[in-house]
Protein backbone atom coordinates (compact mmCIF):
# COMPACT_ATOMS: atom_id res chain seq x y z
CA UNK A 1 0.00 0.00 0.00
CA UNK A 2 1.43 3.36 -1.05
CA UNK A 3 1.47 6.43 1.18
CA UNK A 4 -1.15 8.03 -1.05
CA UNK A 5 -3.52 5.09 -0.64
CA UNK A 6 -2.84 4.98 3.10
CA UNK A 7 -3.75 8.65 3.32
CA UNK A 8 -6.92 8.03 1.28
CA UNK A 9 -7.88 5.04 3.47
CA UNK A 10 -7.56 7.09 6.64
CA UNK A 11 -9.45 10.19 5.53
CA UNK A 12 -12.14 8.46 3.47
CA UNK A 13 -13.09 6.24 6.40
CA UNK A 14 -13.02 9.19 8.79
CA UNK A 15 -15.24 11.29 6.52
CA UNK A 16 -17.63 8.37 6.00
CA UNK A 17 -18.11 7.93 9.74
CA UNK A 18 -18.55 11.65 10.38
CA UNK A 19 -21.00 12.24 7.51
CA UNK A 20 -23.05 9.14 8.31
CA UNK A 21 -23.30 10.19 11.97
CA UNK A 22 -24.64 13.61 10.99
CA UNK A 23 -27.12 12.10 8.51
CA UNK A 24 -28.42 9.59 11.06
CA UNK A 25 -28.65 12.25 13.75
CA UNK A 26 -30.52 14.68 11.52
CA UNK A 27 -32.84 11.91 10.29
CA UNK A 28 -33.78 11.02 13.85
CA UNK A 29 -34.16 14.72 14.63
CA UNK A 30 -36.63 15.15 11.76
CA UNK A 31 -38.60 12.00 12.64
CA UNK A 32 -38.73 12.45 16.43
CA UNK A 33 -38.45 16.21 16.60
CA UNK A 34 -35.55 16.21 19.07
CA UNK A 35 -31.79 15.75 19.02
CA UNK A 36 -31.27 12.51 20.94
CA UNK A 37 -27.70 12.08 19.64
CA UNK A 38 -26.59 15.66 20.26
CA UNK A 39 -25.82 18.67 18.11
CA UNK A 40 -24.27 18.43 14.62
CA UNK A 41 -20.86 19.20 16.13
CA UNK A 42 -21.25 16.37 18.64
CA UNK A 43 -22.39 14.08 15.83
CA UNK A 44 -19.29 14.91 13.80
CA UNK A 45 -17.05 14.14 16.76
CA UNK A 46 -18.92 10.91 17.54
CA UNK A 47 -18.82 9.73 13.94
CA UNK A 48 -15.12 10.53 13.65
CA UNK A 49 -14.42 8.66 16.89
CA UNK A 50 -16.30 5.56 15.75
CA UNK A 51 -14.52 5.71 12.40
CA UNK A 52 -11.16 5.86 14.18
CA UNK A 53 -12.17 2.85 16.29
CA UNK A 54 -13.10 1.05 13.07
CA UNK A 55 -9.71 1.86 11.56
CA UNK A 56 -7.93 0.53 14.63
CA UNK A 57 -10.01 -2.64 14.46
CA UNK A 58 -9.24 -3.03 10.76
CA UNK A 59 -5.52 -2.65 11.31
CA UNK A 60 -5.67 -5.15 14.19
CA UNK A 61 -7.53 -7.59 11.94
CA UNK A 62 -4.89 -7.30 9.22
CA UNK A 63 -2.15 -8.11 11.74
CA UNK A 64 -4.21 -10.99 13.16
CA UNK A 65 -4.93 -12.38 9.70
CA UNK A 66 -1.28 -12.15 8.68
CA UNK A 67 -0.07 -13.93 11.82
CA UNK A 68 -2.83 -16.56 11.84
CA UNK A 69 -2.55 -17.46 8.17
CA UNK A 70 1.20 -17.82 8.67
CA UNK A 71 0.81 -20.13 11.67
CA UNK A 72 -2.08 -22.17 10.24
CA UNK A 73 -1.04 -23.27 6.77
CA UNK A 74 -4.10 -25.44 6.17
CA UNK A 75 -6.63 -23.13 4.51
CA UNK A 76 -9.63 -25.34 5.33
CA UNK A 77 -8.67 -25.49 9.00
CA UNK A 78 -8.11 -21.74 9.14
CA UNK A 79 -11.52 -21.07 7.55
CA UNK A 80 -13.18 -23.50 9.96
CA UNK A 81 -11.62 -21.72 12.94
CA UNK A 82 -12.84 -18.37 11.64
CA UNK A 83 -16.38 -19.69 11.23
CA UNK A 84 -16.21 -21.14 14.75
CA UNK A 85 -15.12 -17.78 16.16
CA UNK A 86 -17.96 -16.06 14.30
CA UNK A 87 -20.47 -18.44 15.89
CA UNK A 88 -18.91 -18.02 19.34
CA UNK A 89 -18.98 -14.22 19.12
CA UNK A 90 -22.58 -14.16 17.88
CA UNK A 91 -23.61 -16.64 20.57
CA UNK A 92 -21.99 -14.55 23.28
CA UNK A 93 -23.57 -11.39 21.91
CA UNK A 94 -27.02 -12.98 22.00
CA UNK A 95 -26.39 -14.28 25.53
CA UNK A 96 -25.18 -10.85 26.66
CA UNK A 97 -28.35 -9.21 25.37
CA UNK A 98 -30.57 -11.87 26.97
CA UNK A 99 -28.77 -11.59 30.31
CA UNK A 100 -28.71 -7.80 30.37
CA UNK A 101 -31.95 -6.91 28.61
CA UNK A 102 -34.27 -9.74 29.56
CA UNK A 103 -37.26 -7.43 29.79
CA UNK A 104 -39.80 -6.14 27.34
CA UNK A 105 -37.18 -4.67 24.99
CA UNK A 106 -35.29 -7.95 24.54
CA UNK A 107 -36.46 -8.41 20.95
CA UNK A 108 -35.21 -4.95 19.98
CA UNK A 109 -31.79 -5.69 21.47
CA UNK A 110 -31.63 -9.06 19.71
CA UNK A 111 -31.94 -7.20 16.43
CA UNK A 112 -28.37 -5.99 16.99
CA UNK A 113 -26.66 -9.38 16.43
CA UNK A 114 -29.08 -10.04 13.56
CA UNK A 115 -28.12 -6.73 11.95
CA UNK A 116 -24.40 -7.49 12.34
CA UNK A 117 -24.83 -10.98 10.85
CA UNK A 118 -26.97 -9.75 7.94
CA UNK A 119 -24.51 -6.98 7.11
CA UNK A 120 -21.61 -9.41 7.46
CA UNK A 121 -23.15 -11.90 5.04
CA UNK A 122 -23.98 -9.18 2.51
CA UNK A 123 -20.49 -7.67 2.61
CA UNK A 124 -18.83 -11.11 2.48
CA UNK A 125 -20.91 -11.98 -0.59
CA UNK A 126 -19.84 -8.76 -2.29
CA UNK A 127 -16.22 -9.35 -1.34
CA UNK A 128 -16.29 -12.84 -2.84
CA UNK A 129 -17.98 -11.51 -5.98
CA UNK A 130 -15.48 -8.68 -6.46
CA UNK A 131 -12.38 -10.75 -5.67
CA UNK A 132 -12.70 -14.54 -5.34
CA UNK A 133 -14.60 -17.13 -3.32
CA UNK A 134 -11.83 -17.46 -0.76
CA UNK A 135 -12.54 -13.91 0.43
CA UNK A 136 -16.01 -14.77 1.78
CA UNK A 137 -15.09 -16.24 5.17
CA UNK A 138 -12.35 -13.71 6.09
CA UNK A 139 -14.71 -10.85 5.21
CA UNK A 140 -17.54 -12.41 7.25
CA UNK A 141 -15.13 -12.95 10.16
CA UNK A 142 -14.00 -9.34 10.10
CA UNK A 143 -17.49 -7.89 9.78
CA UNK A 144 -18.95 -9.95 12.63
CA UNK A 145 -16.07 -10.33 15.08
CA UNK A 146 -14.41 -6.94 14.63
CA UNK A 147 -17.69 -5.00 14.62
CA UNK A 148 -18.88 -6.78 17.76
CA UNK A 149 -15.65 -6.13 19.64
CA UNK A 150 -15.65 -2.49 18.55
CA UNK A 151 -19.27 -2.05 19.67
CA UNK A 152 -18.92 -3.79 23.05
CA UNK A 153 -18.27 -0.51 24.96
CA UNK A 154 -21.71 0.67 23.79
CA UNK A 155 -23.52 -2.65 24.08
CA UNK A 156 -22.14 -3.46 27.52
CA UNK A 157 -21.31 -0.02 28.88
CA UNK A 158 -19.84 0.12 32.38
CA UNK A 159 -21.43 3.54 32.82
CA UNK A 160 -24.88 1.96 32.80
CA UNK A 161 -27.43 0.93 30.21
CA UNK A 162 -27.28 3.09 27.10
CA UNK A 163 -30.43 3.82 25.05
CA UNK A 164 -30.96 1.17 22.40
CA UNK A 165 -31.11 3.91 19.75
CA UNK A 166 -27.55 4.96 20.60
CA UNK A 167 -26.38 1.33 20.37
CA UNK A 168 -27.88 1.03 16.89
CA UNK A 169 -26.34 4.40 16.02
CA UNK A 170 -22.91 3.07 17.02
CA UNK A 171 -23.29 -0.30 15.30
CA UNK A 172 -24.53 1.19 12.02
CA UNK A 173 -21.56 3.57 11.77
CA UNK A 174 -19.10 0.80 12.63
CA UNK A 175 -20.68 -1.52 10.06
CA UNK A 176 -20.51 1.15 7.38
CA UNK A 177 -16.85 1.97 8.07
CA UNK A 178 -15.87 -1.69 8.32
CA UNK A 179 -17.73 -2.48 5.09
CA UNK A 180 -15.96 0.32 3.26
CA UNK A 181 -12.53 -0.81 4.43
CA UNK A 182 -12.85 -4.54 3.77
CA UNK A 183 -14.48 -4.01 0.35
CA UNK A 184 -11.79 -1.56 -0.76
CA UNK A 185 -8.82 -3.47 0.65
CA UNK A 186 -8.01 -5.36 -2.56
CA UNK A 187 -7.91 -2.06 -4.46
CA UNK A 188 -5.65 -0.38 -1.91
CA UNK A 189 -3.09 -3.19 -1.85
CA UNK A 190 -3.19 -3.84 -5.59
CA UNK A 191 0.17 -3.23 -7.20
CA UNK A 192 0.07 -0.70 -10.06
CA UNK A 193 0.62 -2.19 -13.47
CA UNK A 194 3.94 -1.24 -14.97
CA UNK A 195 3.64 0.92 -18.03
CA UNK A 196 4.70 -0.73 -21.22
CA UNK A 197 7.07 1.29 -23.30
CA UNK A 198 6.21 1.10 -26.97
CA UNK A 199 9.12 0.57 -29.29
CA UNK A 200 7.13 0.61 -32.53
CA UNK A 201 8.21 3.05 -35.18
CA UNK A 202 11.82 3.30 -34.01
CA UNK A 203 14.18 4.55 -36.69
CA UNK A 204 17.42 2.98 -37.70
CA UNK A 205 20.56 5.07 -37.99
Amino acid sequence: MTLKKLFYWFWSTLVLGAVLAVLLGELVHVVLGREIFGSPTQLLLSGSTFAAVSQLGFFSYLVFHWLSSGLIRNTSLYDALQVLLVLVVLGNLVYLNIAKFGGTFLFVHLLIPLLILAAGLAVAWLKAKWTNRSGFIPALFFMVVATTLEAIPSINSKAGELPVAFIFFTVIILLACNSWQILQLHRWVKKPESKKVSTAGSTQG
